[in-house]
């Protein structure tokens, strides 16, 4: 008799849960995808004790449907195939690092645009989960970085990482507008998220681990680290002989202008001792016709003076008589 009791009284508390948490739906927790399919209906007593739940609801088959989808270099090859195959006109792309405090900012934000555009595959591509000859060939060189992809194009995002500026973003590449979004969750989202980047104080992109500290590049991408030594030493080894002729070249050239220089130089020492030898030879000239024209002067002087001497005698000899 207590065994019934206690059952009936575990599947009555089972169908007030049920109840309540298949009709009571906080108005902050609704999501409106469409006019006409806003809530899902409540769920049989049968399905909630037995765990199956209504699989025809589009409210649970919408939001399955725009999970991220988190790989690796398959994924992106998969994605890839998505927009070349026609299967879906545009993916989305994003590249972060786990170590990155900007990618763990940004993450949520691409959920939430995974969720508003749900006709659009978003794909989740780690660092380490692929090789960086794929990084390079995408030009990612910071994380986070968005990609949308078509079969004839691929549009990278430069703006600032707000929700706001993101939506517009996806509205002016693929011209999807969102029509029922919830203005209010969207502000809400908008407003968290911008909280988030502004408290943030890391840069807005993060680079390359092992461009951070390059001491890391041998220890975690040892084979490209090889591979440029590989390359460099190759390089030296081409373009060597080329480099020792050149050289070459240029110490015979030096070589040659010390030669001419040092058979310029004995001339350049006769023209001086010659040049040194008429200066002397001119000196003396010089002596001579100094000292010729200053016994000139003496001589111009004395005779100058005697005959101012005579002069004088003559007439005082006058005056006397």
């Amino acid at each position: 008799m207590r065994m019934r009791i206690w059952v009936l009284e575990i599947v009555f508390a089972i169908f007030l849960c049920g109840t309540l948490s298949c009709t009571a739906q906080p108005h902050h927790n609704r999501v409106s995808l469409s006019t006409t399919t806003s809530i899902c209906p409540a769920g049989s007593l049968l399905d909630f004790v037995l765990g199956f739940p209504d699989s025809t609801c589009p409210l649970l088959n919408s939001l399955g449907s725009i999970a991220v989808i988190e790989g690796d270099e398959v994924s992106l090859q998969k994605a890839l195939n998505m927009v070349h195959k026609n299967n879906h006109e545009y993916v989305a792309v994003l590249f972060y690092a786990s170590w990155c405090p900007f990618s763990r900012v940004f993450k949520p934000i691409f959920s939430v645009l995974s969720s508003l555009h749900p006709s659009i595959p978003h794909f989740a591509i780690e660092e380490s989960s692929v090789r960086p000859s794929i990084l390079s060939k995408y030009g990612v060189h910071g994380f986070p970085t968005l990609f949308i992809l078509n079969s004839t194009m691929r549009v990278r995002y430069h703006g600032s990482r707000t929700l706001g500026s993101l939506i517009g973003f996806y509205n002016d590449v693929t011209g999807i507008m969102i029509d029922s979004l919830d203005q209010l969750s969207l502000e809400k989202i908008s407003r968290s998220s911008a909280d988030e980047s502004h408290g943030s104080t890391e840069p807005e992109s993060c680079p390359f681990s092992w461009a951070r500290s390059p001491e890391n590049l041998l220890r975690q991408e040892t084979y490209l680290a090889l591979a440029t030594t590989f390359v460099v030493f190759r390089l030296l080894y081409l373009f060597f002989p080329t480099l020792l002729i050149c050289i070459r070249y240029a110490w015979r050239r030096v070589i040659q202008s010390i030669r001419i220089w040092c058979l310029l130089e004995h001339p350049l020492i006769y023209l001086k001792r010659l040049t040194q030898s008429f200066n002397c030879l001119k000196v003396p000239c010089k002596r001579r016709n100094l000292q010729e024209g200053a016994m000139n002067a003496r001589a111009w002087a004395s005779k100058s003076l005697a005959t101012v001497s005579i002069g004088e005698e003559s007439s005082s000899r006058g005056m006397h008589q």
